[in-house]
């Protein structure tokens, strides 16, 4: 059982370090993709997936993979990405989890052109649970992008009912996609001013594509109002960025990134048999540690059974030379007392009336003033229960089976059966009626 334990031990041990390891990888792929380098934070995120024991990081790890295919433009895998981890917070009931899958696959979708109308399906469910839990953060993120689709559309109405909630949650997460979408919109609806505004707040907090579309708009104002010196700032600026986001979507770093899932796919699958191995070999250690317990258990359980025969052999021998049965009839615990002829009355006028427990306690006294240690070595073989304590005082006594189920309450096939059973549970072997109480007598 010790054994077991520790094994079980072990098993819980490696698998938290696994996780412990996983997420440890998962958060240096968030690391890389913050550097931009695509294919290493791919490859990371892979490791990561394959060490996941909880839904949780298994989830995560699909999400961030559909983020990263999405950054390269891989659409097709990243809306497959997507699915997976909303596939798994199904699975987990984690409704967090799904707002954040939903709201995804909606952007993935968006994207897409064949399949653009079908995202604010996915942005509506998605909606309906972050109303459903009271997340409003999350309510607003949600109708933020559903304010983005609205805004390619030229909904400028809907876009406005959406984005003017979703400014009362603004973070470093969504900063810059809002204000880019409220430059827009106030663009779109002649406030030049108030796009502005929101143009020059991304130059100080937008992503390296808010900024560049930023400077371009700021430009293009500058010159509508005559103002060439900034436009040329501006303009200058927008060039410079236009450099960084073309070594952003290198299309090297594309191809890698697909080269490197076709391989990492080769990679889990060979990942999935080493696990497999590692659970059989597993397996096979605690099923071969089991026999070996059950083995040194049936070892002692036969070895102390061999030493009780030995004894009783012992006690049997020295019976058998006393005279037996007709030695014990002279044993001093025979003896008159107030208790013996009580039963011997219920005995002889038969009638068919069991001993009380008052009656039962005297003649426990009685045994042991007469013979002290008697329970004492009958508990030494097997550990008794009260009733078959009292078909053993009663044999010691030289009660017929007849008068012991009498005087017990109960049949004497029952009577018959009890002492059978107590020799198999003495001795470990099968025995007659008649040999239980051979050795009850000879002790």
């Amino acid at each position: 059982m010790k054994l077991l334990r520790f094994l079980s031990f072990v098993l819980i041990l490696a698998s938290c370090q696994q996780q412990e390891a996983g997420l440890r990888e998962y958060h240096e792929a968030l690391a890389l993709m913050d550097q931009g380098d695509a294919p290493q934070a791919l490859q990371m995120l892979e490791r990561a997936q394959q060490r996941a024991t909880t839904d949780s990081l298994l989830a995560l790890t699909h999400s961030q993979m559909g983020t990263l295919y999405f950054s390269q433009r891989l659409l097709d895998r990243s809306l497959q990405s997507y699915r997976r981890a909303y596939a798994v917070d199904l699975r987990a009931h984690d409704t967090l989890g799904l707002i954040y899958d939903l709201r995804d696959i909606g952007n993935v979708l968006r994207a897409t052109p064949e399949s653009e109308d079908s995202c604010i399906a996915y942005f509506k469910q998605a909606r309906r649970l972050a109303i459903a839990t009271g997340n409003v953060p999350m309510l607003r993120d949600v109708e933020s992008q559903m304010a983005a689709y609205h805004l390619y559309h030229d909904h400028l109405q809907e876009a406005r009912a959406l984005l003017l909630p979703a400014l009362q949650y603004v973070d470093d997460a969504n900063r810059s996609g809002l204000y880019f979408m409220m430059a827009d919109l106030y663009a779109r609806s002649g406030q030049a001013d108030s796009a502005t505004y929101y143009y020059k707040e991304l130059l100080q907090c937008g992503t390296i594509f808010a900024r560049q579309a930023a400077h371009r708009a700021l430009a293009e104002r500058a010159l509508q109002q005559g103002e060439t010196t900034l436009a040329l700032t501006h303009l200058k600026q927008y060039e410079q960025l236009t450099d960084s986001v073309h070594k952003a979507n290198d299309a090297e770093a594309v191809r890698r990134t697909a080269a490197l899932y076709d391989y990492t796919q080769h990679e889990r699958l060979s990942a999935r048999l080493s696990q497999r191995l590692t659970v059989a070999v597993a397996v096979a250690v605690v099923l071969v540690a089991v026999v070996v317990a059950l083995f040194f258990y049936m070892s002692r359980r036969r070895m102390h059974y061999r030493l009780k025969v030995e004894r009783l052999e012992q006690l049997l021998a020295r019976y058998r030379e006393q005279g037996g049965k007709e030695a014990t009839t002279q044993a001093p615990f025979l003896a008159e007392t107030p208790i013996r002829r009580h039963i011997e009355r219920l005995l002889s006028d038969n009638a068919q009336q069991p001993l009380s427990d008052d009656d039962w306690h005297r003649l426990e006294e009685s045994i042991e003033q007469a013979d002290a240690g008697f329970n004492r070595r009958l508990q030494e073989f097997c550990r008794l229960t009260p009733q078959e304590r009292h078909v053993c005082w009663l044999l010691r006594l030289g009660i017929s089976p007849i008068g012991i189920a009498q005087l017990t309450a109960h049949s004497k096939q029952s009577v018959s059966n009890t002492r059978s059973r107590l020799y198999e549970k003495a001795f470990g072997q099968k025995g007659t009626p008649t040999q239980w109480d051979e050795f009850v007598l000879s002790l």
